[in-house]
């Protein structure tokens, strides 16, 4: 697959820590690595992992959660996705993959925080896409984004799973003042709550030249929308897109970790986009696939528990 990507995470101008995480991962059984980009495969039957994660927890443990959360994703993904071959993949099993390897990061994150008394009450958020057959597959938990820029303008992909966005869906503020208001940063789901969460899933079908990003708050919070669609539109390799787009965060206060993951889509595989076509986001429903139904063990598991040990010793 043809892909300009890049990926950039900075501490900002306040923090002490940085508690952000990204990871890029081919889902064919490629050992990923959080925080760093390795060279992206020609093939890749299972599609590719991008996810970006935003701790916290104070001292390390924020940045422990969002390490933990992303491993977790990436290791049950391939057990639970990547190990089918290709002929036996479906639309259906992603999605219930997908589901089931955000609930098993966020049980990840919890039963981390169980055993590490100083490290009570980390979490993290998620935002992660699965390119695979033409279409982005993402999963939200919290209040990092997932863009898509296609000529001429920027679509915000994800809801916010924040107190003001529901204070704004109930009439409660307005969208100018959820922007200043002093709960804005207070998200009502993360990796790692000792309740169940309900990952969002959607569905949008990719074109060829669509920019792919996501970002923490960090970013997405500092730089806004018709800024991101500005630095976007010029068209510039992924890697001097996100250094704009990190120097501009910085400039306006960086009070915040900052962390954005681009992935340019030029694969003469995808269709061309019509004009001005629109973006098209799908909430798909579950289905039942008796291919995941009893996918607790199989052959590969040793492979997952290096993965699983390889992963952690990143944190």
């Amino acid at each position: 697959m043809l892909i300009d990507y890049a990926a950039i995470t900075h501490v900002g101008r306040v923090r002490k820590n940085n508690e952000d995480a990204y990871l890029v991962s081919a889902l064919d059984g490629d050992e990923p690595l959080v925080n760093g980009l390795g060279p992206m495969p020609n093939t890749c039957h299972a599609g590719i992992l991008a996810a970006v994660a935003d701790g916290m927890g104070g001292a390390a443990s924020g940045e422990i959660a969002s390490r933990e959360g992303l491993a977790s994703v990436a290791v049950n993904l391939f057990g639970h996705w990547g190990r089918f071959p290709a002929h036996l993949a479906n639309e259906a099993g992603l999605l219930k993959a997908l589901k089931r390897a955000v609930e098993g990061a966020s049980s990840a994150v919890l039963s981390y925080a169980d055993s590490e008394r100083s490290s009570r009450g980390m979490g993290s958020t998620l935002t992660a896409a699965v390119i695979w057959k033409g279409h982005a597959y993402l999963a939200q938990v919290g209040d990092s984004r997932a863009y898509i820029y296609r000529k001429p303008g920027l679509v915000q992909i994800t809801e916010d799973q924040t107190l003001v966005r529901e204070m704004i869906s109930n009439g409660t503020i307005t969208a100018d003042e959820a922007k200043t208001h002093p709960q804005r940063s207070m998200i009502t789901q993360a990796l790692g709550a000792p309740v169940p969460i309900r990952a969002v899933l959607s569905r949008v079908a990719l074109r060829r030249g669509d920019r792919l990003l996501l970002c923490t708050d960090g970013l997405h919070g500092e730089v806004p929308d018709e800024h991101l669609a500005l630095l976007l539109s010029r068209g510039d390799p992924a890697s001097a897109t996100l250094e704009a787009m990190a120097q501009e965060a910085l400039l306006r206060g960086g009070r915040d970790n900052l962390t954005g993951l681009l992935l340019t889509l030029d694969d003469p595989g995808l269709a061309m986009p019509d004009l001005h076509e629109p973006v098209r986001i799908v909430e798909p429903q579950l289905s039942s696939d008796p291919l995941l139904a009893n996918e607790d063990t199989h052959p590969n598991q040793p492979i997952i528990n290096r993965l699983g040990r390889l992963l952690r010793g990143n944190t």
